[in-house]
């Protein structure tokens, strides 16, 4: 096959998940303008993983490891450490889930 055609197919395939992504986000923001009070919840659910990820950013060392640059070692090690809270507050909620099962 030539590689032209497989190089307009891969450009055709980049243009429409640009636009399904742009459709998904634009039909969100207009679900969430016209019905903001059931969109509340899930707003504070954002604000809290935007306050995770800052503070694992700021609490990270910008110590340059290998290959990185500074900026790129804080990022990694935000990440790596919001990802660590993450799983902490989905496993304290698991058990917090189960044990109020249990109770009531």
């Amino acid at each position: 096959m030539n590689e032209s055609v497989i190089d307009i197919g891969m450009y055709i395939t980049y243009g429409l998940l640009a636009v399904a992504a742009l459709a998904a986000i634009l039909a969100s923001i207009f679900q969430m303008v016209g019905n903001f009070r059931k969109a509340i919840p899930a707003l504070i659910g954002i604000a809290v993983l935007v306050i995770i990820v800052l503070i694992s950013y700021s609490t990270s060392t910008s110590e340059a490891y290998e290959n990185a640059s500074p900026a790129v070692s804080q990022w990694v090690g935000g990440g790596i450490k919001a990802t660590i809270a993450l799983i902490g507050l989905a496993l304290v909620s698991a058990v917090f889930t189960e044990v109020y099962k249990y109770f009531r």
